[in-house]
């Protein structure tokens, strides 16, 4: 009889962490196309804050701050983008309450009024343009135009 409940407690021990490891490769942050939204804005903070190991920037619209997740470190400074406080923006983002009671946003993309410049974070299908397997392993940039591909 021993033996037997060694063996379930093998299994479901086996069993939870085959669950665990298979979303451990999963973005850390979702995206929720039903609580997309798009806000301009000011920046406040343009840089120094993480949420889950993504960079994230403060802005400020209509007398609310939001927090706005962008992108893993690496990928901010392989596109060279540059906030700086007073800086009017353009988000389009999934919207979220954080365990902290901050106002989030995921971003899909930030538009520089000033510049026009437009940085995609995630495409048609809400997935992070940064995952791509072109990306990570090519020297070039191809982040808004791969061949073959549309956005």
């Amino acid at each position: 009889m021993q033996k037997t409940g060694n063996v379930v407690t093998f299994v479901l021990l086996a069993s939870f962490l085959i669950v665990c490891s298979a979303h451990a490769g999963q973005d850390m942050v979702g995206y929720d196309e039903n609580t997309e939204i798009i806000i301009s804005g000011t920046v406040l903070k343009p840089g120094g804050c993480e949420f889950r190991g993504l960079k994230c920037f403060v802005m400020e619209s209509n007398s609310r701050s939001f927090r706005v997740i962008t992108a893993p470190r690496w990928f901010v400074e392989r596109i060279h983008m540059k906030l700086s406080p007073g800086m009017t923006v353009r988000v389009v983002g999934s919207k979220f309450y954080g365990t902290d009671g901050g106002l989030y946003l995921v971003a899909r993309s930030v538009k520089s009024l000033p510049s026009g410049r437009n940085i995609q974070f995630r495409d048609k299908n809400c997935r992070p343009v940064w995952s791509r397997r072109t990306i990570k392993r090519s020297s070039c940039m191809r982040i808004f135009f791969v061949p073959g591909q549309s956005l």
